[in-house]
């Protein structure tokens, strides 16, 4: 497998799981003008995916032997898997003129964190 398909491959699965996790719920009944308004929060969490792709694929570069590089990379991912948990429920039950307005804090608070990783990283080895 090439580096470009090994990346795509690992991007694509960490935006999956990060889709996966990420579960929202809108539950409206007998109510009347309801307004949903969410960000573009698939776009958060492709931008979220790529960051950690990032670090994974520089650790995989930086790393030569490759066991121990797949050790700390899957040690990452566990580490992001169990803060990346996101559930929300809202229901609304017979009510009117209601708004509801989702965003995506929490996911770009999260790309912050993991970009100043990623810098430090290629700061430490020397690529930046």
């Amino acid at each position: 497998m090439s580096f470009h398909e090994k990346a795509e491959a690992l991007y694509t699965e960490t935006f999956d799981e990060l889709y996966r996790e990420y579960d929202q719920l809108i539950e409206v009944i007998d109510s009347e003008h309801v307004t949903v308004n969410t960000t573009n929060i698939t776009a958060a969490l492709s931008l979220q995916a790529i960051v950690i792709t990032l670090i994974i694929l520089l650790l995989q570069l930086a790393i030569e032997d490759e066991d121990t590089a797949d050790i700390i990379s899957e040690q990452l991912l566990a580490v992001h898997r169990l803060k990346s948990r996101r559930k929300t429920i809202i229901k609304v039950v017979g009510s009117c003129d209601v708004t509801i307005t989702l965003s995506s804090e929490d996911i770009l608070l999260s790309v912050q964190l993991l970009t100043d990783v990623l810098i430090a990283l290629m700061i430490v080895l020397d690529i930046l």
